[in-house]
């Protein structure tokens, strides 16, 4: 009985461990931001029919981009790899931050600059203010190293759809500059995050700037990055992967 109550207990310990990182993610607001890059994503696919397919995807293409895009998916498989990488005990740490007043308000301000993103006259208008080129800004994402994951993150992804796309169609086409990719990756990337974070920092003051900046600058911090970039770039490369196979199987009947 005594072994029976001790496994029950490590069991439960375990599992409210597990819930801290869950309760990280949300609080991160990951769940509503996933949901945007689904948005977007799905959107994009009419780029890629246009691309590749000829424009002669339709309904078939369509109706698989919605069903790769799938937000439950993404949301469950990040999860998965933050629980896999991430010290519960250290998700609990970063939750006295997401948690705090400040934490939450910063979230709020970043799930609403990224739905507000998904209006080009608004991306637009953000990407030239002023701010964008600002210190706090430079200073927020050389800390965090936004730019150069950013873009790691983004070159994997589209190097994954051509590598997907070739070995279900069996079309070979030259490999691609992933040297020119990445720069011309890294211009796009860097303007876009300028324009996102200097409207979030629109909302907020110096010091409220200077402690969301001083976070990630700690070992808790750093941890938290890490887990999470690692999450997202494995979601979005395997998913890059499958829609180039998708597109792959439609290329014959396009005459590519």
């Amino acid at each position: 009985m005594r072994l029976a109550a001790l496994t029950l207990s490590f069991g439960l310990l375990a599992q409210s461990a597990l819930a801290d990182v869950d309760r990280l993610i949300d609080a991160m607001g990951v769940p509503q931001l996933i949901e945007a890059f689904v948005a977007e994503g799905r959107d994009a696919g009419a780029s890629i029919d246009e691309a590749f397919l000829n424009g002669q995807g339709g309904a078939v293409w369509a109706e698989t981009v919605s069903r790769l895009y799938d937000p439950q998916r993404m949301e469950t498989e990040l999860r998965f790899v933050m629980a896999e990488e991430l010290d519960p005990a250290v998700a609990e740490q970063a939750l006295l931050f997401f948690d705090s007043a400040l934490g939450e308000r910063i979230i709020t301000l970043e799930v609403e600059a990224r739905r507000a993103f998904m209006d080009d006259s608004v991306e637009e208008a953000a990407k030239s203010a002023q701010s964008a080129s600002g210190d706090a800004v430079t200073d927020y994402l050389l800390t965090r190293n936004l730019i150069e994951r950013n873009t790691d993150v983004a070159v994997a992804a589209q190097a994954a759809f051509l590598d997907g796309m070739a070995d279900v169609s069996g079309v070979q086409g030259s490999a691609p500059d992933l040297e020119r990719l990445r720069a011309r990756v890294l211009i796009d990337t860097e303007s876009w995050l300028r324009g996102y974070n200097a409207l979030v920092q629109s909302a907020l003051s110096e010091d409220d700037i200077a402690v969301y900046t001083a976070f990630w600058e700690t070992e808790v911090g750093a941890k938290v990055d890490d887990a999470l970039f690692l999450a997202f770039g494995q979601s979005y490369t395997t998913l890059s992967y499958a829609l180039g196979q998708a597109a792959g199987r439609l290329l014959p009947q396009n005459e590519l």
